[in-house]
């Protein structure tokens, strides 16, 4: 098989690609680059993704697409079935890589018999377990597992020479046919001997069965007249009681008449009562008119504050100096201040006549007339000076009167207007309170003459709300009594109507009573009863089982024939047994040749790799090897060798499985994972040597981390590679 290119979303691939030619492919990448995640891919797509593995590192969950689509992916290869390309893609959520197909290259014509579950099998020829232990190569999985199929694979070509012929299989074939015949509790013979076993044990239970069976029907026989008689009593009981019952049918007469008697009384005095659907109304209305007169009382409250609140109005506004103008009168009223001072008349003729009398004096007192006449013109002056200044300040008393008297009629305006509008708001307050409660009462006494009117064609003296609510609770009184009384008719008519219709005929004879009670005779009559049908259950069932465990006659040739059948297959165990331990004689000798045969081929490729540094390679049962030095004479378990050298032991363990259990027809690509990491530069260049050696009759697939694979490989053999370098080819 030869893998041409591979596509796949797969973990951190997403719709990467991957060509690879024949022979010897190197592909070199980073750490966490897809380099593990290729191989992963390629596993998968021969065997499929385990979709049943609920662990946390399981596949399905660790290979999820790290971009959040669908797992897929495709794979060309050359095979001996031609070319062809497989498909497997995810058609459900639940079921990652679960659809799958596969074509001959460039065509849509299916390869028949190729399926999903059996395509890596089918194409290479081995089952998984063996590709993971043998061709499937990686860093962390060098190491080889024990593996049914590998074991018997290996073993089955080293003992035999061929794949098909095993002695493990013809001796698990005769273990199979022994325990077919006796294994523990199990096999042919343990059941002919649990058969026989059976067959003793229903004879015996037979027998028994039948002595069980003859002494339930006496012991059912002993008890039919105790049971007949106790049923005579019964119906004497019975008979006594149809007379009880004639009694209770008459007393129900006269209960269903007295009853009819008193509903005629109560309907005769309350002829004019409503029905009680009417009451209810009525109570509802009454219900609704106290809330009404609570209403009425609310508005009535509402009103009187309403009126005090307009008269404290009123008070304050005929208190104010403005009252009875309207606010925009009030701004323009005139002031009170008083007239304007102005200058008397008499002011300057006082002066004149002052100044005159001053001139006069002096005169008179001096004899100069100049003198005097100036005296009398300063005294004038001065005079008329004081006289102006006195006007004067008249006349500023007057203006700051004024002024002050304009303040307070703008303070007296100011206060004045709210006045009004707070008079004006209490009024239609009032108004509106007012008219509230006059349309609440109006309303209130509507409904309460409406009431009263209906209560009065039953009490006709009915007056207010008080006396309606008397009437009433009289009124539901009545109707409940009237009622109680109806029904009380009625269950009595319908029960005397029952015991009539049921009533027994009435006896010929009185029967007398037995002198135990019913109850006593009931309860042996039920115990007797439950014993016959016990007894009669238990002889059925007993019938039953005597029928169904068959014929004794037939039992016995049974048992007879059993008894043949055992004595052969005891002779056949024996013959079989002893063929197993001759098998085992002649197969111990051919099994010691198994590891050795490995041994010496992986020792063979373990001294290629270490230079002659070590010549032998032995491997015990479960697969673990270890190994010798050349000039030692002990050899050395890989655990004490070191990483490099035990990488390089179980590599050689590996490669040597891979020539003796891969089908040479197939030619099994080998998968290599970083398996060279911890080998030194020589070691590694022998390990190439060795792979490209081997990658002559196979395809090789070398994922790695390092560039010295690639550069030794160029500088030691170009052109019989095939060097990728991952991310770069990815891109392209």
């Amino acid at each position: 098989m030869e893998i041409k290119r591979l596509a796949a979303t797969f973990g951190r691939l997403e719709q990467d690609r991957l060509e690879l030619e024949p022979g010897l492919n190197i592909i070199e990448a980073p750490n966490e680059s897809g380099k593990s995640t290729w191989t992963a891919f390629l596993r998968v797509m021969l065997y499929g993704l385990n979709t049943r593995d609920r662990s946390p590192s399981a596949d399905k969950r660790r290979y999820l697409p790290w971009s959040g689509s669908a797992m897929e992916g495709t794979l060309d290869a050359s095979t001996h079935l031609g070319e062809i390309t497989l498909l497997r893609r995810t058609a459900r959520a639940n079921s990652p890589m679960g659809s799958f197909s596969a074509v001959y290259t460039g065509t849509a014509q299916p390869v028949e018999g190729l399926t999903a579950a059996a395509c890596g099998e089918t194409l290479l020829g081995i089952p998984q377990d063996v590709f993971e232990r043998s061709a499937y190569i990686r860093q962390t999985g060098l190491a080889v597992d024990q593996s049914k199929a590998l074991e018997q694979r290996i073993n089955s070509l080293v003992t035999t020479g061929e794949e098909d012929v095993s002695l493990s299989a013809a001796a698990e074939q005769l273990r199979r046919q022994l325990n077919t015949r006796r294994h523990n509790k199990t096999g042919l013979l343990p059941q002919l001997e649990e058969e026989e076993r059976v067959l003793r044990a229903t004879l015996a239970e037979l027998e028994t069965l039948s002595a069980a069976a003859d002494q339930r029907q006496q012991t059912l026989d002993s008890l039919r007249p105790q049971l007949e008689e106790t049923e005579a009593l019964l119906a004497r009981h019975d008979a006594a009681d149809q007379a009880d019952e004639l009694r209770k049918v008459e007393s129900a007469r006269l209960d269903a008449a007295s009853a009819r008697d008193r509903v005629k009384t109560l309907e005769a005095s309350s002829r004019a009562l409503p029905t009680r659907a009417e009451l209810e109304s009525l109570q509802g209305r009454v219900d609704a008119l106290s809330s009404i007169n609570s209403a009425v009382e609310d508005a009535r409250t509402r009103l009187d504050l309403a009126s005090h609140t307009l008269r404290q109005a009123e008070k304050a506004l005929n208190a104010h100096p403005f009252a009875g103008l309207t606010p925009a009168e009030a701004a323009s009223a005139p002031l009170n201040a008083g007239p304007k001072p102005a200058m008397p008349r008499w002011m300057l003729p006082a002066a004149i006549l002052a100044g005159l009398l001053a001139g006069g004096a002096v005169a008179w007192l001096t004899r100069l007339w100049l003198a005097a006449a100036g005296s009398a013109l300063g005294l004038f002056a001065v005079i008329a000076l004081l006289f102006l200044w006195l006007f004067r300040q008249k006349q500023r008393q007057w203006e700051a009167a004024r002024d002050q008297l304009e303040q307070q009629r703008q303070t007296a305006v100011a206060e004045y207007t709210p006045l009004c509008e707070a008079e004006a708001k209490a009024r239609a307050d009032q108004q509106a309170a007012q008219a509230a409660w006059e349309a609440v009462s109006a309303s209130a006494r509507t409904n309460l003459d409406s009431i009263l009117s209906q209560l009065r064609a039953f009490r006709p003296l009915v007056r207010d709300l008080p006396e309606a609510c008397q009437a009433l609770e009289l009124a539901f009184d009545l109707r409940a009594d009237l009622d109680s009384a109806q029904r009380w008719e009625e269950e009595t008519r319908h029960r005397w109507e029952a015991l009539r219709d049921a009533a027994p005929p009435i006896p010929s004879v009185p029967a007398q009573r037995p002198a135990q009670s019913r109850e006593q005779l009931r309860l042996r009559l039920t115990e007797l009863q439950t014993r016959d049908a016990s007894l009669r259950r238990e002889l059925h069932t007993t019938q039953g089982r005597i029928q169904a465990l068959g014929d004794p006659g037939e039992l016995c040739l049974r048992l007879q024939a059993l008894s043949e059948r055992q004595a052969a297959l005891q002779q056949e165990y024996d013959a079989i047994a002893l063929a197993m331990e001759v098998l085992a004689l002649s197969g111990s000798e051919l099994q010691t040749r198994f590891s050795p045969a490995l041994g010496e081929r992986a020792a063979s490729i373990f001294t290629n790799l270490t230079g002659g540094r070590y010549n032998r390679v032995m491997l015990d049962r479960a697969m673990n090897p270890s190994a010798q030095q050349t000039d030692q004479l002990t050899p050395r378990e890989a655990e004490v060798l070191s990483q490099g050298t035990a990488d390089q032991l179980y590599l050689a363990v590996r490669l040597a499985i891979c020539e003796m259990v891969l089908p040479a027809d197939r030619a099994i690509p080998i998968l290599l994972d970083d398996a060279l990491v911890n080998f030194d530069d020589e070691r590694m260049a022998a390990a190439l040597d060795y792979l490209l050696e081997l990658s002559a009759g196979r395809q090789i697939l070398l994922f790695t981390c390092q560039r010295r694979e690639g550069d030794y490989l160029s500088w030691a053999y170009p052109q019989r590679f095939h060097y990728i370098k991952l991310q770069e080819h990815a891109k392209n």
